[in-house]
């Protein structure tokens, strides 16, 4: 071996021990700290898979000790009252999980913003649809959350059912009329939903018709025009046997027993029973119902029709009219066997603007067609990580935060964290995953698909602040099938949310 050979060894050999000390030197002089988290996953199923992520996560940051205060989501108000004052102390946390609500624009000088991260780390939360994290951002804009998981809810139909009896998958009006024409012919309930709990019904119809500003409308105490179409369209339904029988209830007492409409005491089914037995065609239904649904069902979500789709040259005889002491206009054609093939799938996917929170009382006409465009799907992505600037701003601990970050991001920890059906805020998932979440649920499954490819995402607004109005809704709306109210006095009642069933009662015995 020559000289100059044993030498450029030597060189190599001593460029290697240096870079492995080098090496070594960097893992000793890496700081160890304790990451604090605050989090909402204190439920037990949520709480073992975020804790088996974390576990994961330390084996591979030993230099982390994670430092996790959990509660439920019931018990997250006690966070929510703190949080304000923990960020200024000693003990603030590094990463929260929360809820993506608007008062945390209040906070957003502790926050990092997903787009100033992004700054510094072009690809950070790559994964997660931006469509996700825009369904998060504040009320002021500011994207802070990244979100994992998001619940949903969604109007499925029997596809199956809808063929054997040669009829069309809804896709207008007319087609939702036919069905329940036919159904009641055979003792099938065109929805297996009740108008006892009829605001979920009441959201997706004025939203098909009147986009959200007609919803808005009306918490504002001024509904517009569409709700009186809608109610016409409930009760024309509704004389068509479209809805189960609903149970009696307290303000029953007003009426005679004998001027009760479309009730009964018996203890009915539930939506999901009654779907399963092929004794109704259409469910509404969320992430929690998933589970539920008889496999061996076609069962393919759609978007509910807008009302009144149907066009002058489709009328024909008055045999098939829209029932007219309901709902004056058009006359329906009769029932044709324009069925679909066994093999074709149903599944409509359809995506649209996100929807303006603008108070209104009128409806633009690009408001109104926006609603033809939608997949049908309420998808809340309503709590999510934040990372908080002092953590950020910290070089010693940034990247190992952004790190505990992006662990929950990883495909196979967003699915895990998507117990009860949840749907994952990620943009793509690999062939297999989506092969294991088909075998769980067809419908799980298109949804995915669906919140995959979105460009935004239908905003619900039957929130947890909104939920007395939505009860009042579907009081007035229940009551006006049942005969107790009348059209008028039902959206004179959704209209005042102080007003009672007792009061209409009181007003007209005074005229």
């Amino acid at each position: 071996m020559s000289v100059r050979t044993i030498r450029l060894l030597s060189l190599i050999l001593t460029l290697a021990l240096l870079l492995g000390c080098m090496t070594g030197c960097g893992n000793d002089e890496k700081k160890h700290f304790v990451m604090r988290t605050f989090s909402t996953f204190g439920e037990e199923e949520d709480a073992k898979a975020y804790s088996e992520i974390i576990s994961e996560y330390t084996k591979s940051h030993r230099n982390v000790v994670i430092n996790d205060t959990s509660t439920t989501r019931s018990g997250s108000y006690k966070m929510e009252l703190s949080i304000a004052s923990t960020y200024r102390g000693a003990g603030s946390p590094d990463v929260i999980y929360y809820s993506a609500i608007d008062d945390m624009s209040q906070l957003s000088d502790f926050f990092m913003t997903v787009d100033d991260i992004r700054r510094d780390y072009p690809k950070f939360a790559s994964n997660v649809s931006e469509a996700a994290i825009n369904s998060a951002a504040a009320s002021n804009g500011g994207r802070y959350c990244i979100p994992v998981r998001g619940q949903w809810q969604g109007i499925v139909i029997n596809a199956a059912l809808f063929r054997r009896s040669s009829l069309k998958i809804p896709e207008k009006w007319d087609d939702i009329i036919r069905a329940a024409m036919h159904f009641e012919k055979n003792r099938i309930s065109l929805f297996a939903n009740s108008l006892d709990d009829s605001g979920a019904l009441v959201e997706y119809m004025v939203r098909s018709l009147g986009g959200t500003q007609s919803l808005h409308s009306a918490m504002n105490g001024s509904p517009n025009k569409n709700w009186s179409t809608v109610l016409e369209a409930i009760q024309a339904l509704d004389e068509l046997n479209a809805f189960p029988k609903m149970p009696t209830g307290s303000f029953d007492t007003l009426v005679s027993p004998s001027d009760l409409k479309h009730t009964t005491v018996e203890k009915m089914p539930s939506p999901v029973e009654l779907y399963n037995k092929g004794q109704a065609a259409i469910l509404l239904m969320d992430n929690t119902m998933c589970g539920q649904i008889n496999t061996d069902i076609d069962s393919n979500y759609i978007a509910l029709p807008e009302v009144g789709t149907v066009t002058p040259a489709e009328s024909t005889t008055a045999s098939n009219t829209y029932p007219t002491h309901a709902m004056s206009g058009p006359v329906y054609p009769p029932i044709t066997a324009n069925t679909l093939p066994p093999e074709e799938t149903t599944t409509t996917v359809r995506h649209s603007p996100s929807p303006t929170q603008n108070d209104a009382s009128q409806v633009s006409d690009s408001d109104s067609k926006e609603a033809k465009n939608e997949n049908g799907l309420y998808v809340s992505f309503t709590e999510g990580f934040y990372i908080t600037k002092k953590a950020y701003y910290d070089k010693t601990k940034r990247e190992d935060v952004l790190d505990f970050v992006e662990s929950f991001l990883k495909e196979q920890n967003a699915v895990k964290l998507c117990g009860n059906y949840q749907a994952p805020a990620l943009k793509k998932l690999s062939k297999s995953t989506q092969n294991d979440l088909t075998d769980q649920s067809n419908i799980y499954n298109g949804v995915i698909r669906s919140v995959q490819t979105a460009d935004s995402f239908i905003v619900t607004t039957r929130t947890q602040e909104n939920r007395f109005f939505w009860e009042h809704c579907s009081l007035a709306v229940s009551c006006m099938s049942k005969g107790i109210l009348t059209q008028k006095e039902a959206l004179g009642m959704i209209a005042d949310t102080q007003t009672t069933v007792k009061d209409i009662y009181a007003k007209r015995s005074c005229t």
